[in-house]
């Protein structure tokens, strides 16, 4: 906005002084018409008038000359010029059509050749330069130092006195932001011309843009080769995730249990590629028992899996179905203890339970998971099973209790991670998933445990939002 002002203002001038100019011309022809002093101061200031406009034209020209100059130098600096086949010829292009020079050489640092590359060129052949190594450009020198500004004037005094150039030589250095990219030689055909001071500044100027494009260009590429190695670890780490997802997947049951009087269905959904929420069935030698075995590891992706897999292989090692659930639970937590060592944070929650269709029991230990519920077909109730013993992993004398529940045929039971109560409090928008899970589960007293689960499953995978847990539900029906 300034500049437009000072222009608007220096415009107003000019016609303010034109008009006073032709008013005096004007006042003199008319007050001395018929002197001849007058008919002289007239030609005299239109004379002065004329050499006026004259030179304004020409100021305003050369004006918009650098103007132009200038906005097309700063041009040089766009990296689609680069980036354009070929793109060091285009530049040198321009260079030299913005510069008037008639040849133009770019010579490329190579550290790690140790030598100036000639790249490109324009108006003269390249294979007359080739690559000019840093010991050429020392070995008459007594000063060593291989700083690349000191070595571009070297190349360029180098150049200067090795190659037969008729005309008028110049060179400039290539560099940006502390990092030197190699220099610019330029010439004319011309023996009687030469380089005048206006075109060093010119060189200058174009040489400072082409330093910038070049910076700009190398930046890209540093960026787009990072980006391409970070897509190549990205899609390196994708296809481990997915094969521990298989591993992970193919530890969990495939299918439900298949035993008269018991219906079971399950729903897991991992928060990540890979999760800590596990759920196992075993089966022993009497038909008519099963055990049960649901857990959580603290923590989501990698670690909590690696962490699941010891508890899950633990159980799996030690656990059958005629196990004291109690006694279980400390031989687990003892090498899981042992396992971690002393400074681990990680730790499971596991309940691992036998039903028993001959004593209609279902008994249990608790370590630390969150409570089943148990739909009571008789009192038409919902009952809690609490824990009954401190998370796996923590204290290695940690103890614990089994527990004897009576079943009846019509009873379901509720088995969760915690993951499906955070589900239901960020998705229902409550302060206690535990409570909505109990009216959600009495409210669907009648339906099976495959339809049950299917709502759960509907649910969290219709839900637009990410889940931040993992999330895994078993119902238990005793028909």
């Amino acid at each position: 906005m300034a500049l437009l002002s000072n222009k608007n203002l220096s415009e107003r001038s000019f016609t303010l002084f034109y008009c006073f100019w032709l008013a005096a011309i004007g006042f003199i022809t008319v007050m001395l018409h018929n002197s001849e002093l007058g008919v002289i101061a007239v030609f005299i200031m239109l004379g002065i008038l004329t050499v006026v406009i004259r030179h304004s034209i020409k100021e305003k020209n050369s004006l918009q000359m650098v103007c132009n100059f200038y906005e097309k130098a700063h041009r040089l600096n766009d990296l689609e010029m680069l980036q354009s086949e070929p793109g060091y010829k285009k530049i040198l292009s321009a260079v030299a059509e913005l510069g008037g020079f008639d040849w133009i050489v770019l010579f490329m640092l190579d550290e790690k050749k140790n030598s100036f590359v000639a790249t490109d060129a324009v108006g003269i052949k390249i294979n007359s330069f080739g690559n000019i190594k840093f010991e050429q450009l020392m070995k008459d020198s007594e000063d060593k130092e291989t700083d690349p500004l000191k070595l571009s004037f070297r190349l360029l005094h180098h150049v200067f006195h090795e190659y037969d150039f008729k005309g008028a030589l110049a060179g400039a250095t290539l560099s940006h932001d502390n990092l030197f990219y190699g220099c610019l030689l330029v010439g004319r055909y011309d023996d009687e011309k030469i380089l005048t001071s206006e075109d060093n500044f010119k060189l200058d100027l174009l040489s400072d843009q082409v330093a910038i494009c070049l910076h700009n260009y190398q930046m890209q590429k540093e960026l787009e080769h990072k980006a391409n190695e970070l897509a190549e670890r990205q899609a390196s780490i994708q296809r481990e995730l997915e094969m521990a997802r298989i591993v992970q997947e193919g530890a969990m049951p495939r299918t439900q249990p298949d035993m008269k009087g018991l219906k079971i269905a399950t729903f897991i959904k991992p928060a990540r590629f890979v999760g800590g929420d596990f759920i196992r069935y075993i089966y022993g030698n009497n038909p008519k028992q099963l055990a049960f075995l649901i857990g959580d590891v603290c923590g989501k992706g990698v670690p909590a899996s690696l962490v699941m897999s010891v508890v899950y292989c633990l159980f799996k090692e030690k656990g059958s179905v005629e196990s004291n659930p109690a006694e279980l639970m400390r031989s687990v937590n003892l090498s899981l203890k042992e396992f971690l060592g002393a400074g681990s944070h990680f730790n499971s929650t596991a309940l691992w339970g036998v039903f028993d269709l001959e004593k209609m029991t279902f008994k249990y230990a608790n370590a630390g998971h969150d409570f089943p519920l148990q739909y009571c077909t008789t009192s038409k109730a919902i009952a809690e099973l609490p824990s009954t013993g401190t998370l796996l992993g923590i204290f290695a004398e940690s103890d614990y209790e089994s527990k004897t529940i009576n079943i009846e045929h019509g009873d379901k039971i509720i088995f969760y991670s915690d993951g499906l109560i955070d589900f239901f409090e960020a998705k229902e928008n409550c302060n206690d998933g535990y409570k909505y899970l109990i009216d959600f589960f009495k409210l669907r007293q009648d339906k099976t445990a495959d339809e049950i689960i299917k709502e759960i499953s509907d649910l969290v995978e219709n839900n637009p939002s990410a889940i931040k847990d993992d999330i895994t539900a078993s119902v238990v029906a005793i028909e």
